[in-house]
């Protein structure tokens, strides 16, 4: 239900921006392939930045872990 939820909503935004007659109802205009492309490589290095910082919270929690239990076996 959320994927057919979030892919509606997708079409319609899409739909608003580049379907002629809706851009002079709702005043919008579709992006140049230059300012798409500025997009799309900002969200990369946003979500690589994210699995970067979610790898390396991984890897600290295991060695935390791996200590704890090293200590209680020791």
């Amino acid at each position: 239900m959320l994927v057919t939820t979030v892919s509606i909503s997708f079409l319609t935004q899409l739909a608003l921006v580049y379907v002629g007659f809706m851009q002079t109802i709702f005043q919008t205009e579709a992006l140049h392939i230059r300012d798409l492309g500025v997009l799309l490589a900002l969200a990369a290095v946003s979500m690589t930045l994210h699995e970067v910082r979610r790898w390396y919270e991984r890897k600290r929690e295991t060695e935390e872990v791996y200590v704890s239990v090293m200590d209680e076996i020791a």
